[in-house]
Order: structure tokens, then sequence, then C-alpha cells
């Protein structure tokens, strides 16, 4: 296991003090990375009332009990129980911390609500990736493209600890620390009429070149941060269909590369469709390509503004929701998730507004995103169309991975259809099948390659 950032935070000073290079940021900023914030750029302090407490480098060990082959993670806090909860009955006083999406749903369904926890920033991020932010944050070469889409000279760490503006902290957010995994999920659709409907069980295999130390950046399989495979496990008509994506670092050049392979067909095509607004088939269309991990892809559709950071009350620490196993009845209500199924708790988070740039083409009209600053990963993200209607709420039900850093990319996410009055729980790993695994070596290229589609789909 990699060891937490204690021991680096204390020396970010007297590094920052001998580094020869020009800082991409301001002295006066920069010189706050190990000392008012972590490297990759969370508040260490706390609240003065202690509702948020102080950074103190997260889990820095994984509780007894765990085993990373079998894909289950412990909860660390089991003695933990709500404080309060919130409600269509009392929400009016805490609105300030609240999405409106959250309020919407108060208000349709009375038994909706929160139930917050005590906050345990538990995100832990290695030595290596902290070092790499901090040599980010004053390499000057470490920018995006002149319209932010795409990104260059950074490596191996949060991008851009102190952002500048949107486009920078949606950096930070796609590439929120992690490392190789595969998981095992399962998806079902509640629609209006209640009835609850399995999408597919699949597995997924992300593969992330930004991250690898032994990856030359910006070469072969460097020019991509992200390469994902998710196979189709069921239902059985739909199993063996494969979707590869390449998510490029130079977006603003490079293209996103998409295919697809069916196994009823038995080819490999190119899919450039799958991108923006397309809905995603395999998820019942309760979610659109671009808000895979609450936002992927590229962002030359939208203007991405930083509206700064606040306190809200955000789904964190799901632990105890990914050890269920059995019936998705537990888990799943006619409307939304069961509330006693869902910890929320007090977080720290950037927010970020998204706005159509003219002449462009998409179903939202304006987006928020609320981006964890322990991490950088969205937990949230609420959507409006063009006749400004809310019609979208996304929640990560984020896990810290206490095993090998940051946050599991694999923990499931609430997809909330308003429009429609239905629901998706994605990802989910309530099915006797599911699991997610960390600590696996990285990828040879020829995995991930749209050639291996059709030799590993062969039924």
């Amino acid at each position: 296991m990699k060891k937490p950032t204690a021991s680096i935070v204390a020396g970010i000073t007297l590094a920052l003090a001998c580094a020869a290079t020009q800082a991409a940021v301001d002295a006066q900023a920069a010189a706050r990375l190990g000392t008012t914030l972590t490297p990759w750029g969370a508040e260490i302090a706390g609240t003065p009332d202690g509702s948020y407490p102080a950074y103190e480098g997260g889990i820095k060990e994984p509780p007894p009990g765990f085993d990373p082959k079998s894909g289950m993670w412990p909860d660390p806090f089991p003695e933990d129980k709500p404080l309060f909860s919130i409600d269509a009955k009392n929400m009016a006083q805490y609105q300030d911390r609240l999405m409106e999406a959250q309020m919407e749903l108060m208000r349709r369904y009375p038994d909706y609500r929160l139930d917050v926890y005590p906050t345990r920033r538990s995100a832990m991020v290695p030595e290596n990736a902290a070092r790499n932010a901090l040599a980010n944050a004053r390499n000057p070469e470490c920018r995006t493209s002149s319209d932010g889409v795409g990104l260059y000279g950074c490596w191996g760490g949060t991008p851009f600890p102190i952002p500048e503006n949107g486009y920078e902290a949606m950096w930070n957010h796609l590439l929120t620390y992690t490392s190789p995994g595969e998981t095992n999920s399962v998806g079902y659709l509640v629609n209006a009429n209640r009835a609850t409907t399995m999408l597919l069980l699949s597995r997924s295999i992300a593969d992330y070149p930004y991250f690898n130390p032994q990856q030359t950046p910006y070469e072969g399989a460097g020019i991509y941060y992200l390469r994902s495979l998710s196979t189709t496990l069921e239902p059985a008509r739909e199993a063996g269909t494969q979707t590869l994506l390449w998510y490029p670092l130079h977006y603003d050049s490079d293209e996103q590369r998409a295919w697809s392979y069916q196994a009823g067909q038995r080819r490999v095509r190119l899919a450039p469709e799958f991108a923006y607004d397309t809905p995603v088939a395999q998820f019942g269309g309760a979610m659109f390509f671009d808000e895979i991990n609450l936002f992927a892809g590229r962002m030359d559709r939208f203007r991405f503004e930083l509206k700064g950071r606040k306190l809200m009350y955000m789904p964190y620490n799901n632990y105890r929701m990914h050890l269920l196993r059995g019936d998705p009845a537990q888990l799943l209500g006619p409307h939304h998730f069961h509330p006693d199924k869902v910890r929320y708790e007090l977080r720290r988070v950037w927010v970020v507004e998204a706005t159509p740039l003219p002449n462009v083409r998409h179903v939202a009209k304006r987006k928020l995103f609320y981006l964890d600053e322990d991490s950088w990963i969205a937990l949230a993200y609420e959507g409006w169309d063009q006749s400004d209607r809310l019609f979208r709420l996304l929640l990560s039900n984020t896990m810290a991975n206490y095993y090998t850093g940051g946050v599991i990319q694999g923990a499931s996410v609430q997809a909330y259809d308003l429009a429609r009055g239905q629901y998706a729980g994605l990802q989910l790993l309530i099915a006797p099948r599911c699991y997610i695994r960390y600590g696996l070596p990285q990828q040879p290229d020829a995995e991930m390659a749209p050639a291996r589609m059709g030799a590993r789909g062969i039924r």
C-alpha cells in the first residue's frame, strides 16, 4: 500500500523554497500548498465549530477484514450514526447547503430525506501523486489550451491545485487520482410506474496512463488520460457486447476514440456518436455519455465558470450501501434510493457552472457541478434543460479508496430523471457477482485496443 501524504505535507514549504522553476501560480498562492492547503489544493483547516474537521491525511490503513482480492470494502466507520436528518419539513433551515434538485425531490416525495453523518475526510493521496501535483503547480508548462479544452505539460497528479477557472477545476475532476481497477457492477431502472428493471450486469476495466510512472507523458498510451473497456455479462441477449473508450489529454486537437462490439454481429465498429448528450443505451437512457462519472469528455460545448467553494450536504463514505447483496429492493425504493441506506456528510466542494457556448447543440442549458475538495471527484451534478426546467440529478455514492489511494471510481451513481419521474441506480454492487478491485497492474496496450475486442467477444 502506498503511504499517505502526511510525511510530505510538513515538508512542502522547503520543497517550494528550493524549486528552481518559475511557479505556474503566483508565489503567495504557491506558498499555501503544504501549509494551509494540501499539495493538491484542499483546505487543511476545518470550521471553527468542528462540524467540518481538519484534514489529517485520510484513512492511512484499511480496516480489519479487508481483502483486496474479494472486491468487498468494509466500512471503516461502523459505529457512526446520523447526527440529524433533512426532509421537506425542515429543508428551509438548511437550504444554503442543499442543491435545488435535492429540495425538488423533498417537495415531490415526503419520505425523501438526507441522513447526515459526521464528516470523515477519508480520502488519501499517495506520496508520488501529491509530489506530482506540487510539481504541476509550479510548472509553467502545465496549462490548458487557450480555450480550456486541451491539457499540456501536466503529469501524474492534480494539474491545477489552485484553479483559476472552471476549465482547470474540471480537468482536476477528470484527473482525480486513481489507479487501475476492475469492477463488476449492476444497473437498475425504476420507472414512473415504480417497476424495477435490471438494465445490465457488466465488467469494466479502467486504465489510467496519466498516473502510470512508467509511461512516457503524451506519447503512445500517454496521449490518453483514461482508457476504459466495458463488457456486458447480462442480460443473455446482450452478453459479450463491449464498449471501448479512449479519452485524450489534447482534447483541443485529438479526438476521443470510441469503439463498439456487438456480440450478435461479431464486428467492431467505430462509434464517434458515443459522446456529449448521446444516451448510454446500456443504462436505459438514464445517463448521457458526457455524464459518465458525472462528467466526461470534451469541454468544447460549454463555458465552465468557477463559482468558488462552499459547504454542502453530499453523499460520501457510502461503504454500507455497497456491502448489501441480493434483492435490489433493499436499496431501491419506488421513487428514490431508500434514505436509510445513503450516507450524507457536510463536505466542502468547488462549484462549477456550465452554460452553452453560442451555436452549439446540447440537451442541457445549464449545469452545476460539485467537486470534492479532498479528491476533486464530482460528488453531484444537476442540470436544467432548454426550457429552464430541472431535468437531471446525478449523485456519486462516493467511497475513499483506502487501499491504493484516491476515491473509488467504480462507486455507484444515483441518476434521477426529474422530467420523466424515474431514476436509475448504476454501477451498483448489490448483485452476487459484483465487486470492485484495485491494485491491479497497468493493462498492456494490446488489451485496451479495438483489435482485441473481436477476439475477446467470441461466444
